[in-house]
């Protein structure tokens, strides 16, 4: 284990070597501020996040996001993030990458499979208490185990992890049975969402999506719609702005370099593009920060 100004409990071997593991409990981690929060974005860790008193806004990529006691929110490696909570806020952030786990498990596709790690998702388990408590006492087991100074074990932290990740998988899949999603439209919908982030700089279209999900654009896009209450379309187009936007507020490239980088034919066709949906062009954007 080793301390900085707060309780950070990091796994490292006999010599000295990071086992790509920390927990961090949030009141003391907002001491330090966002500019630590915002470092930590930049690793390549996988975050879950639990909420056991108090309420504030976490801000991932740009969106806003209530969360109060009883959620647990799961946030995907490089995402960017930040938060504003008030100072009454407990509990708890789990660090880890996904070789954490690989190493353990022979299902080496396991994060990929959670989707609640594609994009940033707030989940209330405080309406089951069962759950709640049996991850408070996994959050609570491990931190006993980073604490032994002498025979800890790695791998019951593993198994307290998969724990926490199993018991969230399966009460987010019986909430979405709840709401009659089939199993179907659920992978549809997560792959597609994969592919748009892996791809949007080449595809712009949902028909080039469709080909490679092997269905017919029209019934991508009325899923996109049961689904996520928007079309195909604008799920590629929201990416593309995003990423539009992360580039004027983080990088000095101009509006024609930006629109070289993200593959439009030339910069006037970006500046439409932009202005349409955000109602200023990018340059006036940049000046409105």
């Amino acid at each position: 284990m080793k301390n900085n100004t707060f309780d950070n409990y990091a796994l490292f071997d006999n010599y000295g070597n990071k086992h790509d593991f920390m927990l961090m409990e949030i009141d003391q981690l907002l001491q330090l501020g966002n500019s630590y929060t915002e470092a930590l974005s930049k690793q390549d860790f996988l975050k879950v996040i639990y909420i056991t008193e108090g309420e504030g806004v976490y801000y991932a990529d740009l969106e806003a996001f209530e969360v109060k006691k009883g959620d647990i929110c799961f946030v995907r490696n490089f995402q960017e993030h930040r938060w504003s909570f008030n100072r009454n806020v407990k509990g708890y952030v789990i660090n880890f990458t996904s070789a954490f786990l690989t190493k353990f498990i022979a299902n080496h596709q396991f994060i990929q499979d959670l989707s609640f790690f594609n994009r940033f998702t707030a989940h209330n388990i405080q309406e089951h208490n069962s759950s709640g408590y049996r991850i408070d006492h996994a959050i609570q087991n491990i931190v006993h185990e980073l604490k032994i100074e002498i025979n800890r074990d790695i791998n019951l932290i593993r198994i307290y992890l998969l724990e926490i990740l199993l018991i969230c998988k399966r009460k987010i899949d019986r909430k979405n049975e709840v709401k009659n999603e089939s199993v179907n439209s659920n992978i549809l919908i997560d792959q597609f969402e994969q592919l748009i982030e892996n791809h949007f700089y080449e595809y712009k279209f949902p028909k080039e999506y469709a080909k490679y999900l092997l269905v017919t654009p029209n019934y991508l896009n009325s899923i996109c719609r049961k689904m996520r209450g928007k079309s195909a379309g604008d799920l590629i187009r929201d990416r593309i702005l995003l990423e539009s936007k992360r580039l004027l507020i983080t990088t000095n490239l101009s509006a024609s370099e930006i629109a070289f980088r993200l593959n439009f034919k030339d910069s006037s066709y970006f500046t439409r593009f932009f202005k349409k949906y955000l109602h200023v062009t990018p340059d006036e954007y940049r000046r409105n920060l």
